[in-house]
């Protein structure tokens, strides 16, 4: 198997800063993106929402994986409360709707991706 590598053209850096996100506050910093023509075909940012944040029915039309990275919460797939903790991932296909809910502020990866539509994909979730 080989692993396909990209030249970066640009200067990158990320320094994840020291803050305290206000209840239902949303941070949102995009820190990868591949576009082939008009179309995004694979996306990561990092995310940090307030305490006592919810956002209700979400639903991609690209597949979902969230990498939690600290604080904690929960998420609502299919009727099934998953628990988010560190350390945490989360796999959801393209329009598959979920509810996440913090109890503190949560800090995660986010990544979207196309979708293979001839596979059949499930939902899933580890603790590392």
């Amino acid at each position: 198997m080989m692993v396909q590598t990209t030249a970066i053209d640009r200067p990158f850096h990320l320094q994840l800063l020291l803050f305290n996100p206000a209840s239902e506050q949303v941070i949102n910093f995009e820190i990868v993106e591949y576009t082939h023509g008009q179309q995004t075909l694979y996306q990561q940012n990092v995310m940090s929402l307030g305490a006592k944040t919810e956002l209700i029915e979400i639903c991609d039309e690209k597949d979902v994986t969230i990498a939690v990275l600290e604080g904690y919460g929960s998420l609502t797939l299919n009727q099934e409360i998953i628990p988010l903790e560190p350390g945490r991932f989360i796999f959801i296909p393209a329009q598959m709707s979920y509810t996440l809910q913090t109890q503190t502020s949560l800090v995660f990866l986010l990544s979207r991706c196309e979708s293979n539509l001839g596979l059949p994909e499930k939902a899933w979730a580890i603790t590392l």
